[in-house]
């Protein structure tokens, strides 16, 4: 069963994505809320500070920081691990799935005032620059140590900035399937459970469900 505390952040219209990443991950174990958030307010700092440098540049200073100097990059060797869907862990090992540390990226860039969101483009997340609001971002790469990235062409509708809820509804379902391919039924069955409590579309809704429902067929 999920607790009160991720069921209750899930239910805000607009929740900070690392509170409710963090609150995912405190579903499988002990985590640290202010060691991490600690973690987060360190590096916004330093990148607060390469923006004080001539010609300021906010997608290379992420980068600089976080991907460069702290070595923050994609875990290619153990890419669907359940770790690299968990915020604190990807915090320790500064390796994770490209979404997750595209939250690390965007928590970092809000602590330093730079309007930075997650962007799910087809087969990769990244995340997006968007210093006008409804324009086209610049991208970078979070999996490729925060590396500049050409804009691809493709419709305004791929190239947006995602929501908290559906960040985490699709960290969640890389959840289920790195515990289904384990056979850690238990625990693919808990996270399947905890997408119900997600503001979804009723038909998306009625999936997810189905899904939960085949994952306890498979324990019982």
């Amino acid at each position: 069963m999920a607790s009160d505390a991720f069921a209750e952040l899930a239910c805000e219209p607009d929740p900070p994505v690392e509170e409710l990443a963090l609150r995912l991950a405190a579903e499988f174990g002990p985590v640290d809320p202010t060691s991490v958030r600690a973690r987060l307010d360190a590096l916004a700092a330093e990148v607060e500070e390469e923006l004080t440098r001539l010609d300021p540049d906010p997608v290379c200073a992420l980068g600089a920081v976080i991907g460069v100097r702290h070595g923050f990059s994609g875990d290619a060797r153990e890419y669907d691990h359940p770790d690299n869907s968990m915020l604190p862990a990807v915090l320790r090992r500064r390796r994770g799935l490209p979404i997750t540390l595209s939250v690390v990226y965007v928590a970092v860039a809000q602590r330093a005032g730079i309007p930075l969101r997650g962007v799910g483009l087809p087969g990769h997340f990244v995340a997006g620059h968007f210093p006008v609001p409804n324009g086209r971002p610049e991208l970078l790469d979070p999996f490729h140590a925060g590396v500049r990235i050409a804009v691809p062409d493709l419709p305004e509708s791929l190239l947006r900035p995602w929501g908290p809820h559906e960040t985490i509804l699709r960290m969640i379902n890389n959840l289920v399937a790195s515990f289904s391919k384990r056979g850690a039924i238990a625990e693919a069955i808990h996270a399947a459970d905890l997408r119900l409590l997600l503001p979804v579309e009723p038909a998306d809704m009625e999936r997810l469900t189905l899904e939960a429902r085949a994952l306890r067929a498979r324990l019982n």
